[in-house]
This record gives C-alpha cells, structure tokens and sequence, in this order.
C-alpha cells in the first residue's frame, strides 16, 4: 500500500461524505462516520488500528441511533485482525461484502475522452438536473424512487454550501441510462462515485465511456490523481481503464 497515495484516498474520502452528509462523527482513533439519513448509505470508515474498537463501535452507534439508522463499517483488510473479527461478532456485526480502494495516474491519460459513444448519445452535465442524474441510480442499485430523492437533495445542499461536486449523465435518445458524480477535494484531488446504469443498458460500455469522460474532465481540472471505491463485481471495469487497488476492504453490517 502506497502511503501517500492512501493520505489522498483518504482526504478524497473524507471530502465527498462529508459533504453529502447531514451530520458527521469524527474519533480520535481515526474512525469517521457518516451520516446520509433515510436516503443511505450511513458508513463508518476504520482508517488505522486501534486496541480500542468497541468503545469506537459504541460510539458509532450511539451516533446512528440518534435517527434509528441502521449503517455498515467499512475497514481495510490488513487491520482486520482475528482479534478485531472476534470484537464485531462479539458485537453483532456480520461481514456482509467486500470493497477494493483504487487509484489511477491522470498524468499518462489521453485528454481528449469527448468523442461521443455513437450518434444517438450524449454526455451531459447534470448539476442543475438533478431529478435526471439520479434517474439510472435507481435501477443500477436497486433503489427506490424516494430513496433517490432524498440522496439527490443531499447533494442538492451540498452544491448549495459549494462542495466541488460535478454530476453526470449519457443520455441514449434523450433519455438519461448511466449517471456518475465526480468530486474535487482542493481542486487537485479527484473521486469518483455514485457510478451507475440502469439495467437493460449494462454490459454495452456506457457506463465505461462515461468514466473516461469524467478522467478526462477531472485532469483538466488540475487532479493528478482520481481515486473511487468498487465492490468486487466492478473491479474489472476499472482495472480496464487504469486504477490499480491501494487496499481492500471488509464492510460489515449493523441492521436494525
């Protein structure tokens, strides 16, 4: 694991839930926590390791119950030690998936990534559309209608308090199909998430021509780097356009 590209991750981290978040718990055992409310995802990241993770765990808790909200902790592999397993069972949290951090060097990416996917779709900046950019998230994870609403008005604040957030959309004959944010921590540091398409269009390589548009938009920006977090079923997608993974990531649940 590079350690300065991970400071980065982490800044780039930090930057996009904080400020799609309604309120935020920062320990000082370098755990963070994020709460989105009823529109989800509410996480808490585990950054370093700690002898003290069930008072971290209490702690986190005692921060979601304060709305009721379930929420998943997310912590890299390599500190997932037998004995730190043993406190999350202890404590009723099951592994539930795995996620992969990424990087990829904006330095040696072509800038031209504009030419269009073919004569019947377009790319779109969406961050006065809102109702249309989240229109694929629905179907790519198998939300709801509401759900969407209220995660779009979280990033409809977040605009509003100026959080360097840029949405986008591929529109197929007018109709938005994939959909995909790109934040800018400092300007120079970029992330990307919220990658999705709804259903009869995956597998053609919208949603692929969609990310390198948006590497192309964030080095002209200024960002020499442009990191995400993909579950184990995109990792190809991204190794294909160039990240390669910084670390993996245990997610485990905490249902009500």
């Amino acid at each position: 694991m590079s350690a300065p590209l991970t400071n980065l991750y982490r800044q780039a981290e930090d930057y996009f839930f904080r400020g799609i978040s309604s309120k935020c718990l920062d320990l000082d055992d370098g755990a963070h926590a994020y709460m989105t409310g009823g529109a989800e995802p509410n996480y808490m990241y585990i950054t370093v390791n700690t002898n003290d993770l069930d008072k971290t765990l209490i702690q986190g808790k005692q921060f979601f119950d304060q709305d009721n909200l379930s929420f998943d902790v997310i912590i890299p592999q390599e500190l997932c030690t037998p004995q730190m397993a043993d406190v999350l069972n202890t404590m009723g949290y099951t592994q539930k998936s795995k996620s992969v951090s990424m990087a990829v060097d904006l330095d040696g990416l072509a800038t031209d990534q504009t030419a269009s996917f073919d004569s019947e779709t377009v790319i779109k900046s969406n961050d006065n559309q809102l109702n249309d950019w989240m229109i694929p998230l629905i179907g790519a994870f198998e939300s709801t209608i509401e759900i969407c609403r209220l995660y779009a008005g979280l990033h409809e604040n977040a605009l509003k308090r100026n959080i360097n957030l840029r949405h986008f959309s591929l529109y197929k004959q007018d109709k938005p199909i994939s959909s995909i944010t790109l934040s800018m921590c400092d300007n120079t540091i970029a992330r990307i998430d919220d990658v999705g398409t709804l259903p009869a269009f995956q597998g053609k390589g919208y949603a692929t021509h969609l990310v390198r548009y948006v590497l192309s938009e964030a080095k002209k920006l200024g960002a020499r780097h442009c990191f995400l977090e993909s579950s184990d079923s995109g990792l190809g997608v991204y190794q294909n356009l160039g990240f390669e993974a910084l670390f993996k990531n245990n997610i485990y649940s905490s249902e009500r």
